[in-house]
């Protein structure tokens, strides 16, 4: 099986920025316990402006903005 190699965004100065989707796939969270890391994005509210990621919990993106989406 083939590893993603993925970047992250080594600009965001969060103490928090092991939990951003960016720092988790750059770590191959989303390969290693894609279960879980579904939970973090399955039914997502916001969307980060550096990187177009998108994700349940404004928590988990360095610059998130709120998506105008209902479910």
């Amino acid at each position: 099986m083939l590893k993603e190699q993925t970047s992250h965004a080594t600009e965001c100065r969060s103490e928090d920025h092991d939990k951003h989707l960016c720092y988790l796939t750059s770590q191959g969270f989303h390969l290693s316990d894609a279960d879980e890391f579904k939970t973090l994005i399955n039914r997502p509210k916001f969307s980060c402006q550096r990187c177009g990621r998108h994700a349940n919990s404004n928590a988990n993106l360095c610059l998130p903005e709120e998506l105008d989406i209902e479910y």
